[in-house]
C-alpha cells in the first residue's frame, strides 16, 4: 500500500470524540464515572465541583456545579458504585457528594492535619487518602469518622496511590523517591522500596496484577515485580520530562502525561514508546483520565479546559520484542487521536507535482514594472 493511500485511510479513521470542556477556573482534578458512558466529575481552584455529560461529538452538558470550599478542591473521586462523589479540599476536609443531586451526605472536617494530595477508592467501602506531610489513611465509610489505619513511612507528600485488581494491595509512592506496600485488608505495612533519588510522581499495576509501574520526576518509568517491591526489576527511559500522571488504557498500554505538554502512549514489556495521542500546546498536562471502556481520554493543564482524545485502537497496536525501537515515535503525533495529523500525513503531498497557473501578457507587463521600480528603489538607496 502507498503511503498516500495509508494517510488517507489513517485519517478517515480518526474516532469523534467529545467536545473541550471549558471552565472558570483552572481544573485541578478530574474523573471518569465507572460504569456510566460517559460522565466526567471535575474539580476547580475555586473550591467548585461540577459533573459533565459528555456526548460524542457534541459539546458536553454541565450537570451539576456546586462549591464546597472556599479554598481550591485538590483530588475527587467516584465511589465505587458512582452513587457518589469523594471531594478533598485544601481546607482538609473530606465531603461525600451526591453526585446527582449535589447534597453533602457526609462531611469530615479534618481528614488530615495537613492538606490532602490523592484519594483513591479501594472498593465499596474502602478509601486511600494521602497528604502533604507523607501520612497515608484508610476510611471505611461504614465506620465513623475516624481512619482505621494511619502512618506515615514518607518524609515528603504522598504524590499517588493505587490498588490491585483485587483490591487487595495499596501502593502509596511519594515525592522522598519511595513507594510503600500495604495490605489493605489486614490494614497493615508491609515494604518501603528503595530510594530513587527524585520524587515519584505516579503509579499503576499492570498485567493483571504481575506488575506495578510508577513514573519519576526525572523521566524514566520504573517497573516492580508482584511482591518484589523493594526494588525496581526494569527501568524505561526516554521521556524528556517529568511523567507526572498515569492512564491505563490496557494491560499493556499506558498513556503518560508529562510535564512538556505531551501525552504519550508507551508499551510496557516490550517497553516502546507508540507516538503523541495529546498535548495542550506546550502546557504542562496535570492530569489525564480513561474512561471505563478504554475508548476515550481526558486530560487538564494550567490552561482551564478539559480535552479529550481517542485511545480505544491503542488496544489493538502489537509490539515485537524482536523490532527495533524507532526513536522518532516518541514524538510523532498520532492521528486517529484527534492530535493532529501525523508524520506521514504531513509528507503525503511531498511528491504531487505543483501547478502553475499560466501567466497572461498583463501579468507579464505588471511584473515587469514592479521589478523596475524595485530596481530604482535600490539604485536610490545606494546613492543614499
Amino acid at each position: 500500500m502507498s503511503d498516500s493511500s495509508d494517510s488517507e485511510e489513517e485519517s478517515n479513521a480518526v474516532a469523534t470524540r467529545p467536545k473541550t470542556i471549558t471552565g472558570s477556573s483552572q481544573f485541578v482534578d478530574i474523573i471518569f464515572h465507572p460504569e456510566h458512558e460517559y460522565i466526567l466529575a471535575a474539580v476547580d481552584m475555586n473550591g467548585y465541583c461540577s459533573v459533565h455529560e459528555c456526548t460524542i461529538g457534541e459539546e458536553s452538558h454541565e450537570k451539576l456545579k456546586k462549591r464546597l470550599s472556599k479554598k481550591p478542591c485538590r483530588c475527587v473521586a467516584f465511589s465505587a458504585d458512582g452513587e457518589d462523589l469523594l471531594v478533598m479540599s485544601k481546607d482538609k476536609t473530606m465531603q461525600v457528594v451526591c453526585s446527582r443531586s449535589g447534597c453533602i451526605k457526609r462531611k469530615f472536617t479534618a481528614a488530615h492535619s495537613a492538606p490532602p494530595f490523592c484519594l483513591c477508592v479501594i472498593d465499596k467501602n474502602l478509601i486511600a487518602t494521602g497528604d502533604d506531610d507523607g501520612v497515608i489513611k484508610v476510611w471505611d465509610l461504614r465506620r465513623g469518622n475516624e481512619a482505621v489505619m494511619e502512618d506515615k513511612k514518607f518524609e515528603e507528600y504522598v504524590s499517588d496511590i493505587a490498588v490491585d485488581d483485587k483490591h487487595r494491595l495499596i501502593f502509596a509512592v511519594s515525592g522522598d523517591g519511595t513507594m510503600a506496600t500495604y495490605n489493605a485488608r489486614q490494614r497493615k505495612f508491609i515494604v518501603q522500596s528503595d530510594n530513587e533519588e527524585g520524587d515519584i510522581l505516579c503509579a499503576q499495576v499492570l498485567k493483571e496484577n504481575k506488575k506495578v509501574v510508577v513514573g519519576t520526576a526525572y523521566g524514566p518509568l520504573l517497573l516492580y515485580n508482584w511482591d518484589e517491591f523493594a526494588a525496581p526489576s526494569d527501568r524505561f527511559p526516554g521521556h524528556p520530562g517529568s511523567v507526572d500522571c498515569f492512564a491505563k488504557v490496557s494491560e499493556d498500554v499506558l498513556c503518560t502525561a508529562s510535564s512538556d505538554g505531551m501525552i504519550r502512549a508507551v508499551h510496557v514489556l516490550p517497553n516502546r514508546f507508540l507516538g503523541v495521542v495529546g498535548d495542550h500546546d506546550g502546557l504542562p498536562v496535570e492530569k489525564i483520565r480513561c474512561t471505563h471502556d478504554g475508548k476515550y481520554l481526558a486530560s487538564i493543564s494550567h490552561d482551564d479546559v478539559v480535552k479529550f482524545w481517542s485511545v480505544e485502537y491503542l488496544k489493538d497496536i502489537q509490539v515485537s520484542a524482536r523490532e527495533k525501537a524507532e526513536r522518532y515515535r516518541k514524538n510523532e503525533k498520532m492521528a486517529k487521536s484527534g492530535v493532529g495529523p501525523s508524520k506521514r500525513e504531513f509528507f503525503s503531498d511531498l511528491g504531487k507535482e505543483l501547478e502553475v497557473p499560466p501567466c497572461n501578457a498583463d501579468s507579464d507587463d505588471m511584473s515587469s514594472e514592479s521589478e523596475d521600480k524595485d530596481l530604482i528603489w535600490l539604485e536610490s538607496d545606494l546613492v543614499c
